[in-house]
């Protein structure tokens, strides 16, 4: 087992710093990090698993497959005792702040209202006021990904002209 350990261990090691596929990008800590390592080998070491092990496939492959249900075990069990955020009163609104808030969205609107040719006008609402990803967008309106995100950037700069010669900086 001690040259299994010694053979696989940067493997492990491996798993455990960068992740797999599937969404887990490794462990930042150190300590879950070790943790996770020694759990992968103790998982490994049992009776059960060296029995379903049938020596035709790679170990490594095997030991990968343990290691993916290992760290997902631990990220389950992780995510069960987190502590969720307690609640937070809203602070008292500032009469000047929603004046401020109004009349940011009314310059909004009226830049909206001020776009006049359909592909930009189209994009606008899709891409600002719905949120959809560019792909999407330039596959449904018909151009390219590049012609898009051209037309993104011209929107954003023309925004910004509007709101700075309204007396509003944008950062």
């Amino acid at each position: 087992m001690s040259q299994v350990y010694d053979t696989y261990a940067p493997l492990v090691a491996t798993i455990c710093t960068h992740g797999f596929k599937g969404g887990f990008r490794g462990f930042f800590d150190p300590v879950e990090r070790e943790d996770g390592q020694q759990q992968i080998f103790a998982a490994a070491f049992e009776e059960r698993a060296r029995l379903s092990y049938d020596g035709l496939k790679p170990y490594s492959a095997f030991l990968r497959g343990i290691a993916r249900n290992v760290i997902r075990r631990m990220l389950e069990k992780r995510k069960r005792f987190e502590r969720t955020p307690e609640q937070v009163e809203a602070p008292e609104r500032n009469l000047e702040l929603d004046a401020l808030e109004s009349e940011q969205l009314g310059l909004m609107r009226r830049f909206r209202q001020g776009v006049d040719t359909d592909p930009d006008k189209t994009i606008l609402n899709l891409y600002y006021v719905e949120g959809w990803p560019e792909e999407r967008l330039a596959a449904h309106i018909g151009l390219t990904r590049y012609k898009t995100r051209k037309v993104i950037a011209s929107l954003h700069k023309q925004m910004v002209k509007h709101m700075k010669r309204h007396g509003y900086g944008v950062a």
